[in-house]
């Protein structure tokens, strides 16, 4: 070989060289941070060599601050930005298009091609028919036009549309291209615009189609696992899931989040188990004497949020769903109350040294107790007569006053006052304890009876006053 000929194979393999390193340059620029590539725009602004974030950063800001101007005949000028109009950009999913490649071989076609990328977007017609009316407000016979619309048909098993109806006042369309002029070239514009007669912005037949796709989707499953059952939603419950956007082109079916929490809330019923601590009287050996409450472990469903957010992301994508409750188990404890020897035989199980107030309506009797010793009275006592019986029961002391009026209802319904009532002890409501000075004689019951308190000899109520704490149990029995 020639040295000449040698001279220009290196030459080109230098050449070579360059090329393939300046390339792996050029990649690795636009590799780190997934940089828009060469010749990609969004709506007319250039976006190369910008990443996702920086993109959707400034769509989001020229939404809010960028701004389009209107005037015309019998409109005073006014400004507002493309949110305050209705046009709602989808920011992330627009600048998420714009960064992404599909192969290497992205690299090598953007540095001969150029790619233009819409501004993804939706319109919420409310707003822009509001905005139309506000600019038109000093206009004789201004209305705004009422957009097609689906709702729920009325067999419940599917849905219908409603016709819009066309109204009056500034254009809604010239505000909406006026608010996408103005994100796609990123700066502020002036439009000129008119007033007449105004439609609707959406289309009955693009309403249908949502209704036909929503109707449709009442066919997807959606179910949750509890343990071996499976509850599985009905078509009523799935259209309460389903949340009609306004209708327009770019339009998709959305969850309503609330009414799906409250069907996986109100489902876990069906694996949740209420603890319950148990109970049981011991005596002071350790023997059991009796169980009052059988201690039984909880369940709980631990992940009612992610149950919930799996049925709403899968749902209005026409997805099945059938998550499972993961639950967790909450231990129940037992505590032993010890029983005072010779207590289990008595009306309660009190623990030695404990007071506690027997009133006995069967002898008519109150008698104090410490444990299993007498320590105040018996006494005789008065009860409730036959028509306002004495409440039976197991309660404690939660009110006393050394002195007390009383008022209530006699049985015929004609009121009472009674002043001056002395130690009454109340355990339960309006029943008392008390000492009744107006009584000659005690220990018997029936006509003549009190309104339910136990009426006492008032010297015995004050013992039993001074003796029993706020708190001390009463155990009202036959």
């Amino acid at each position: 070989m020639s040295k000449k000929a040698k001279i220009s194979i290196g030459i080109v393999i230098g050449v070579l060289v360059a090329l393939i390193a300046a390339f792996a340059i050029y990649v690795s620029y636009y590799a780190v941070g997934k940089k828009a590539l060469p010749g990609t725009t969004v709506g007319e602004v250039k976006v190369s060599g910008m990443t996702a974030a920086q993109i959707q950063r400034q769509l989001e800001k020229t939404q809010t601050s960028g701004k389009a101007t209107f005037s015309g005949k019998g409109i005073q000028q006014v400004s507002f930005t493309p949110q305050e109009i209705g046009y709602r950009v989808s920011a992330a999913s627009t600048a998420e298009n714009a960064t992404a490649r599909s192969s290497v071989f992205d690299y090598v076609s953007s540095l001969f091609t150029s790619r233009k990328l819409p501004i993804a977007h939706t319109v919420d017609p409310a707003i822009t028919n509001a905005l139309s009316q506000e600019i038109s407000k000093s206009i004789k016979d201004a209305k705004p036009a009422t957009e097609p619309s689906v709702k729920v048909n009325k067999d419940g098993t599917g849905f219908e549309t409603v016709a819009g109806k066309d109204g009056f006042g500034a254009d809604t369309k010239a505000l909406l291209t006026a608010a996408e002029k103005v994100m796609n070239t990123q700066k502020d514009q002036a439009i000129e615009i008119s007033v007449g007669a105004v439609k609707p912005l959406a289309d009955l037949e693009t309403a249908q189609k949502l209704a036909e796709l929503a109707t449709k989707n009442l066919q997807t499953k959606v179910a949750i696992k509890a343990g071996d059952k499976e509850i599985t939603a009905d078509q009523k419950t799935k259209i309460s899931f389903t949340q009609i956007p306004p209708v327009s082109k770019n339009a998709k079916l959305q969850a309503n989040e609330k009414a799906v929490n409250e069907w996986v809330e109100a489902n876990k019923k069906a694996v949740e188990v209420k603890k319950v601590d148990g109970k049981r009287f011991v005596n002071s050996g350790g023997k059991v004497l009796k169980t009052e409450v059988e201690a039984k472990d909880g369940v709980t469903v631990s992940n009612i949020d992610k149950v919930a957010q799996e049925i709403s992301n899968k749902f209005p994508n026409g997805i099945d769903s059938s998550p499972s409750y993961e639950t967790k188990v909450e231990k129940a404890t037992t505590k032993d109350k010890t029983v005072a020897d010779g207590a289990e035989k008595l009306a309660y199980m009190a623990a030695p040294g404990e007071k506690w107030i027997d009133v006995n309506l069967s002898n008519y009797t109150v008698t104090g107790y410490e444990g299993a010793t007498v320590t105040k009275g018996p006494v005789s006592m008065v009860p409730g007569a036959p028509a306002t019986p004495t409440i039976q029961g197991t309660f404690a002391i939660d009110r006393k006053y050394r002195s007390k009026t009383m008022r209530g209802f006699n049985i015929d319904g004609t009121p009472y006052t009674t002043p001056n009532v002395p130690y009454a002890m109340y355990f339960s409501g309006g029943y008392a304890l008390h000492g009744a000075p107006w009584r000659g004689s005690f220990g018997w019951g029936g006509p003549g009876g009190s309104h339910g308190c136990v009426n006492m000899p008032v010297s015995a109520a004050g013992q039993f006053y001074n003796w029993a704490p706020l708190g001390t149990v009463v155990v009202s029995h036959r």
